[in-house]
């Protein structure tokens, strides 16, 4: 169940001590800029702030962060699916340190060090202040890849159909002759896999959602660029 708070109500009970630990503006150490945090969402009660948004965007941790042009709305979005995924499943699963110390170094390397201490020191953190959302990333990573592991079916008419209608076209505008389908077969195939089990998940989580209480502060939303 997802709610949109277009106008302001005065919240009661534990709504009322979310607002008042989240709705803060906080001044971070940035390069000349202060970065305003605001309740952006109520997941089950737990709180999400623009602030969490925006370190989610800045180092590209999110399920499918590589898509272009991602709306705040979407990012919110699948960040609730990640939140809702962790609370279902968060017993079952654990996260060593020795794991997240790797994630982080890999974050590192695959920003280059200079970029990396960059984009902290922007947002007014350490990089251990990352560890929290990176142990959620190899979790949400750790469930999905257990939940949806079985290799699906796709046959040959929807790769020959996804070579001419999707490959192709890729191919050309990006300047190439495209391949021989028989010497794509494989990365077709893949790639047709990881959209079926993506359209898997969201089907899961759709219905997480359905049975989840989600509050989305639309004041807050629209500030996010």
């Amino acid at each position: 169940m997802v709610k949109l708070n277009r106008r302001k109500k005065k919240p009661s009970g534990r709504g009322l001590l979310v607002l008042a630990l989240w709705l803060v503006l906080i001044a971070q150490p940035t390069t000349g800029q202060e970065l305003v945090n605001c309740l952006l969402a109520s997941v089950d009660h737990q709180p999400v702030t623009s602030f969490d948004l925006e370190v989610l965007k800045t180092f590209q941790l999110l399920p499918g962060e590589n898509t272009p042009s991602l709306t705040a709305a979407e990012r919110l979005d699948r960040y609730i699916d990640v939140l809702l995924v962790l609370r279902l499943t968060r017993e079952q699963l654990q996260v060593s340190q020795e794991e997240v110390r790797t994630e982080l170094d890999r974050l590192r390397e695959r920003l280059g060090s200079e970029l990396f201490e960059q984009k902290c020191l922007a947002l007014g953190l350490k990089p251990e202040d990352l560890e929290g959302y990176l142990q959620d990333k190899i979790l949400f990573e750790k469930v999905i890849g257990t939940r949806f592991n079985q290799r699906l079916y796709v046959s040959l008419k929807e790769i020959e159909d996804y070579y001419q209608q999707v490959y192709m076209p890729e191919q050309r505008a990006a300047g190439k002759t495209p391949a021989e389908l028989v010497s794509v077969l494989d990365e077709i195939e893949s790639r047709l896999q990881a959209r079926r089990r993506e359209e898997r998940v969201k089907e899961w989580t759709g219905e997480l959602k359905q049975r989840a209480e989600i509050v989305v502060y639309a004041d807050c939303l629209n500030r996010i660029k």
